[in-house]
């Protein structure tokens, strides 16, 4: 069973990883499209800013955190202990070759360079899947022109990495076109997953720095770091929170004075 925690104003949903499961086989088997977000600490800016994103967040069917960073506030470890989906890993788990086998999917992504990386990821997680399309957003496709090749591929899952929030308002605009059972949006979350999937060049294995390569590469997206940066972003709103208080109390303030 879901519950929905409030993490600076952003819903979440936390469920079981037996929960997600299940809603996985479901969504894939329906005759319309689901949406699922995956939150980053990147994605809360943009969330309080676009009133766009707000909208697709509160029309989507799940809401999940794809970083534990974003948990700090919710005893994460005892969620995690507990069975529960505190990130993508976890939620990667879910998907295994008894949902997925057989289905197909689209990736939507940025550019030509992160999509040999995406690829990469998906055959080597996921070898099950197939592939039947791909767009990217440095091509000279149009979203007309993208939701027709979609929608001739009938994939069963559409990957979502699009710049900002340019994924969420092109959902916003063609989710009632796309012919697809579920839509994963991970462009918050790109960055993440490919620096803790980082792919060492021939020349770091043969040098035997693989490793350190790797480590090196994961210290921005490690999650004593993000933490960090998760306590900037609570003080930060907590700040702003207290702010708006006071602007209301001091205009309540001057309506009794000018009462008075």
């Amino acid at each position: 069973m879901a519950n929905r925690i409030n993490v600076m104003g952003m819903e979440l949903d936390i469920l079981s990883e037996e929960t997600l499961h299940n809603e996985m086989q479901q969504f894939l088997s329906n005759d319309y499209l689901n949406v699922i977000h995956l939150i980053s600490l990147d994605y809360m800016d943009a969330y309080e800013e676009n009133e766009q994103v707000r909208e697709m967040l509160l029309d989507a069917d799940l809401v999940l955190p794809g970083e534990k960073a974003v948990l700090s506030s919710c005893h994460v470890d005892v969620l995690e202990t507990g069975g529960m989906v505190v990130d993508y890993r976890t939620a990667e788990k879910m998907c295994g070759i008894d949902i997925l086998d057989g289905k197909k999917c689209y990736l939507v992504l940025r550019s030509k360079k992160e999509a040999k990386v995406v690829y990469r990821y998906v055959l080597t997680h996921y070898p099950f899947l197939e592939v039947v399309g791909l767009y990217t957003e440095d091509s000279s496709v149009t979203e007309e022109a993208l939701v027709n090749d979609i929608n001739t591929k009938l994939p069963d899952l559409i990957f979502v990495s699009m710049e900002n929030t340019r994924g969420e308002e092109w959902l916003s605009h063609n989710k009632a076109k796309i012919n697809a059972k579920l839509c994963v949006v991970l462009s918050s979350m790109m960055n993440i997953i490919i620096r803790e999937n980082i792919h060492v060049p021939k020349m770091i294995r043969r040098l035997h720095l693989g490793k350190i390569y790797t480590v090196l590469a994961g210290i921005p997206y490690s999650n004593m770091w993000r933490r960090r940066i998760f306590r900037k972003k609570m003080d930060n709103y907590n700040n702003r929170k207290l702010m708006e208080i006071s602007d209301v109390e001091e205009e309540l303030s001057d309506e009794d004075e000018s009462k008075s």
